[in-house]
């Protein structure tokens, strides 16, 4: 299993950017929300979904991330520079903590859903869940926690109920309005 940070300090694709973090409190979510603003890339990240290229991250893009707490899952919004929805991908967790530093971090139990504005979805890296399973990497209530997880989520992305349908671009606005960054890597404050 490996634990991953919302900063995405990692990510050599990105040469610059602006990284904010806040604590959201609210009637759809309590957790914490952090968005990463593309400024300069090295190239952008295309990939094949659904039998078509689709462009996640280039310049003027953005990456909203939610980390709902005593949740197992964390939700990554991607948007074009236009600020439309591109897909949300969902990473099915163990758990999600906030590091020493205050970056919210996520281990990562393998299965991931992407779902997308049209409402369709598609869920990715089941036989990476299996090998993990086999291999020892987690064990087989990690397993089971994650199928359960996802299994839950599931009903709320198909009738669109779930809050991320309705309520990301009003997050994105408030991150957005928000956003006052003092460098290429500034951290803002909690915001309840």
């Amino acid at each position: 299993m490996k634990r991953k940070y919302a900063d995405r300090k990692d990510w050599r694709r990105v040469l610059e950017r602006d990284f904010i973090c806040r604590s959201l409190r609210s009637e759809e979510f309590n957790g914490r929300v952090t968005l990463i603003s593309i400024r300069r890339i090295r190239e952008p990240l295309v990939v094949q979904m659904q039998n078509r290229d689709l462009c996640l991250a280039d310049h003027g893009y953005v990456w909203m991330q939610h980390f709902p707490e005593r949740e197992h899952y964390a939700v990554t919004t991607m948007f074009n520079a236009e600020r439309e929805v591109i897909q949300w991908y969902v990473d099915i967790t163990k758990q999600n903590g906030l590091s020493g530093e205050g970056i919210p971090y996520w281990d990562d139990l393998y299965l991931d859903l992407v779902v997308f504005p049209d409402g369709s979805y598609v869920i990715k890296d089941e036989d990476e869940l299996s090998e993990a399973l086999r291999s020892s990497d987690i064990t087989e209530e990690d397993y089971r926690l994650a199928y359960q997880a996802l299994n839950e989520l599931l009903p709320q992305i198909v009738t669109g109920t779930h809050w991320i349908w309705n309520h990301s671009k009003k997050h994105l606005d408030w991150m957005l309005e928000r956003n006052e960054p003092s460098g290429a890597d500034s951290k803002g404050g909690d915001y309840a």
